[in-house]
């Protein structure tokens, strides 16, 4: 029999995570989502996690786990352009093993702004997110129709 110090240690299967905008939160090693590459801006930042707010929603943030300052509000773009279909590279897919189009999740980017009326989403930057494997990239579209902030109010 094992003396208690002895023992090995059971590996938590949760990371707690003490945050100034959220508090205290318990974030489920199984859904942490890793950037090997990171974020545009924040490439030494590589693992993150999806908090919904529920006063926030639709809305959600994605937070970083090595800085936990560093959270970004995201959001689905087809819940506001149900037309929104970048094109996505055969190199993306494979870069994030993506086998069928529903593993992944694509979320933007959301600013914030004073009014509602600057608020805006980036188009041209997705991030695409394997929902099996928790792989997550952002990726930087070519097409001249997605705008970098493009404002919630159609005018």
């Amino acid at each position: 029999m094992l003396k208690m110090e002895e023992r090995p240690l059971k590996e938590s299967s949760t990371v707690n995570l003490s945050t100034n905008r959220f508090g205290n939160l318990i974030i489920e090693k199984e859904n942490i989502i890793t950037f090997e590459q990171g974020l545009l801006g924040f490439e030494e930042l590589t693992q993150f996690a999806i908090v919904a707010v529920e006063e926030c929603l639709p809305f959600e943030w994605l937070v970083s786990l090595e800085d936990p300052v560093v959270a970004f509000p995201i959001l689905d773009p087809t819940l506001l352009f149900s037309d929104y279909k970048p094109s996505l590279t055969k190199d993306d897919l494979d870069l994030l093993d993506i086998k069928k189009e529903m593993d992944v999740e694509m979320v933007c980017i959301v600013t914030l702004g004073e009014t509602p009326e600057n608020v805006t989403l980036n188009l041209k930057g997705p991030i695409l997110i394997n929902m099996k494997n928790k792989m997550g990239k952002q990726i930087v579209l070519t097409e001249d129709y997605y705008r970098l902030k493009q404002s919630f109010i159609q005018n």
